[in-house]
């Protein structure tokens, strides 16, 4: 499904506005200024067989990811994942928590208190985002409690490149302490909520035009 300039205007600044959102709540908490950014986004179609994940962002699908998760149901219905290679996650965390540690090992492990910091990093984020298209269209979701996983790349992709439903893809780049940071997150909608979406957006593009 292709869509046009405006609707691809009007869909990056409800998201960018999410963003700017949960930048604004995650630098309270971790007192460090955080800037978030979607410099862009993709609508795709999983059912062309020709479809390969890694063609969209090969460097991120890089190794062991770390992927936190929330699904949200009503109007919309779609799961949201907040994704990081599981170096640049632990990168994140280190931030977040002051610690002062060099990542060197490419196997890089978790503890309880890792997950934690994501999850509630990607329940901010997700939850501002998707809660921002929401409000911005005027329909009401509910969420489920975020998930965390660690996923092997391939295993991942596989997962993703099986199902058959719409996928928009927001490039997500988070700057904190002058250290760059660059994810992604993939919100998986139905057709019929991809349908609901676009109408709304439409709707919001013809009264842009007057």
């Amino acid at each position: 499904m292709e869509i046009n300039a405006l609707e691809y205007d009007i869909l990056k600044e409800i998201f960018n506005i999410g963003v700017g959102k949960a930048a604004a709540m995650l630098s309270e908490i971790i007192d460090k200024k955080i800037l978030l950014d979607v410099p862009k986004i993709e609508l795709l179609y999983l059912k062309d067989r020709n479809f390969s994940l890694n063609n969209y962002f090969p460097d991120i699908l890089e190794g062991t990811l770390l992927i936190s998760s929330i699904k949200f149901a009503e109007k919309l219905t779609g799961k949201a994942n907040l994704i990081f290679p599981a170096s640049k996650s632990k990168k994140l965390i280190n931030i977040c928590l002051n610690r002062d540690e060099k990542i060197k090992d490419p196997n890089v492990e978790f503890d309880d208190i890792d997950f934690d910091v994501i999850k509630e990093i990607g329940n901010i984020v997700l939850n501002s985002i998707i809660g921002e298209l929401g409000n911005y269209l005027n329909i009401d979701l509910y969420y489920s409690v975020p998930e965390v996983k660690v996923f092997n790349k391939i295993d991942f992709r596989k997962d993703i490149e099986n199902k058959t439903h719409t996928t928009l893809i927001l490039y997500i780049t988070f700057i904190i302490d002058d250290i760059k940071i660059e994810g992604a997150i993939i919100i998986d909608l139905t057709l019929k909520s991809l349908n609901t979406l676009m109408i709304k957006v439409n709707t919001i593009g013809d009264e842009l035009n007057g």
